[in-house]
């Protein structure tokens, strides 16, 4: 079974995208596409519907994302474990969430790529899970938004980068054109969050925010990214928040951004790593991110 495969699926089915697939793992759509075709040959099955637009997961597709996700996850965790075992004095380990790949590629890459005498590993989770990661030990580094990083006792922060959330609506929507609204404006606005799980720590902080502008926000779904929260705006089932830097791909190019001025809603990304880590590349990679 090739891993490298089982992970482009996920992310095609994720995404329901081979564009944004392609995009999130830096190679080429056809590259991306030849790899689920040699999954499916390999499997015997169809996976993927591609008469439909945006793409769908066939029954058995839906059967083999759902089980592959657990494999992969365990592997990540195999492959951290054994990497810390190993204790390769020049191996370093990141881990970083689906919704942070352009910090990683602005602010991360550009520092540790150069690095001709470092072997990177870079580990892609789920955003509630890289805490756990990081006090485990199972990976040297993490970015990660502030939020998601409580145990300020044993780990440490950078902020790499800071922001406000924007809205994203429809085509049909009252907003369309304008540029900017108060928060107050949100009020009773139908509004599609992504959290992976129910009552996370960006989910309080969020409401938080929404307490600290006075309106509170009217969920109405809760979805698992922001891929699924844009297709339910184009349906026009609500708006969503996005942060600043997030692009919106071309799949999306019908949506409209509009700015909240003087609200609360504001992000932050963060490099995070356990205080005690002995590992002397970290350090030396630290000493470069805090020029």
């Amino acid at each position: 079974m090739n891993f490298t495969r089982l992970h482009y699926f996920c992310d095609v089915a994720r995404l329901h995208s081979f564009s944004q697939a392609a995009e999130e793992n830096f190679i080429s759509q056809t590259a991306i596409s030849q790899q689920i075709a040699k999954l499916e040959s390999e499997l015997d099955v169809t996976l993927i519907d591609r008469t439909k637009l945006p793409i769908e997961l066939t029954r058995i597709g839906e059967v083999v994302n759902k089980r592959s996700l657990i494999i992969l996850g365990q592997y990540d965790v195999l492959k951290g474990e054994i990497a810390q075992l190993k204790q390769t004095p020049k191996l370093l380990t990141i881990a970083y969430p689906n919704g942070a790949v352009e910090p990683v590629e602005k602010f991360v890459l550009p520092i540790v790529k150069p690095i001709s005498d470092l072997e990177l590993f870079l580990v892609k989770s789920d955003l509630n899970d890289i805490q756990d990661k990081l006090l485990n030990k199972t990976v040297d580094l993490a970015v990660s938004f502030d939020s998601e990083i409580t145990a300020t006792d044993q780990l440490s922060t950078l902020v790499l980068a800071q922001g406000n959330y924007d809205i994203v609506v429809g085509p049909s929507h009252p907003w369309y054109q304008l540029t900017t609204i108060t928060p107050e404006q949100l009020l009773n606005q139908a509004v599609i969050y992504v959290a992976n799980r129910p009552n996370t720590n960006s989910y309080l902080k969020m409401k938080d925010h929404s307490k600290a502008d006075s309106v509170p926000l009217k969920i109405t779904a809760t979805v698992s990214d922001i891929d699924t929260a844009l297709l339910l705006v184009q349906l026009n089932k609500g708006i969503t928040f996005i942060p600043d830097y997030k692009r919106l791909t071309h799949e999306f190019t019908t949506l409209h951004r509009v700015k909240v001025v003087g609200s609360q809603h504001k992000y932050q990304v963060c490099l995070a790593w356990q205080k005690n880590d002995t590992n002397p590349e970290l350090r030396r990679i630290l000493q470069l991110f805090q020029r």
